[in-house]
């Protein structure tokens, strides 16, 4: 069941959108930002990452997270969090590379570890985010049947983002036979994956 969200009166709605292709320009990035301007239509204040860009180092797994409810480093990744905790819509975005997100994408996800708090007995572990929360997953890649060849990564994801941390709402694409200097959003796939968004960005 589904943690119950009490928003509070007149908040002003928050995405954040991280970028995890090393192509700021890219198809990828193309997408995000696409949903990014819907999202801003609708007076959804919003916030742009590129992991590019920043300093991410990968998770230690030293376990600092589950006693003093923060992550030990002190780096970029630190904004990624507070944005992901202060916002109602997350949206994150990789391109496949050799059959997976690319590792700037793996090494943000690792460190969302930091959110996962001690279980109570009955489970491994309980999520730190406010409940109410949406996320969207967009991938893309070159394999014209890469929807279906790589689902695996999305099934992945959904462990990750709805089993581990109780995001309320998750939506995942995988938008395939894109070619580096098309222009994805004219895409079929791509089309029906931003009108879903349109939707996804109800509030």
């Amino acid at each position: 069941m589904p943690r119950k969200a009490v928003p509070g009166i007149g908040c002003i709605m928050k995405l954040v959108a991280v970028n995890g292709s090393p192509r700021k320009d890219g198809n990828t990035s193309a997408m995000l930002k696409e949903i990014v301007a819907l999202a801003e239509k609708k007076g959804i204040e919003t916030k742009f990452y590129n992991l590019v860009d920043m300093h991410v180092a990968d998770c230690k797994g030293c376990q600092n997270c589950k006693t003093n409810q923060t992550c030990a480093q002190r780096d970029d990744m630190s904004q990624v969090i507070e944005a992901i905790q202060e916002s109602e819509f997350v949206l994150l975005g990789s391109p496949v590379y050799m059959g997976d997100e690319t590792g700037l994408m793996k090494c943000m996800a690792d460190r969302l570890y930091c959110l996962l708090a001690p279980g109570d007995g009955s489970k491994e572990f309980k999520t730190r985010l406010a409940p109410g929360k949406r996320v969207m997953l967009l991938m893309t890649c070159g394999m014209a049947n890469g929807d279906k060849l790589y689902n695996y990564i999305l099934t992945r994801y959904f462990r990750l983002l709805v089993k581990l941390l109780e995001f309320d709402d998750y939506h995942s694409y995988i938008i395939g036979g894109v070619e580096p200097n098309m222009d994805v959003r004219k895409m079929v796939q791509a089309k029906g994956a931003l009108e879903e968004a349109d939707r996804y960005l109800t509030v």
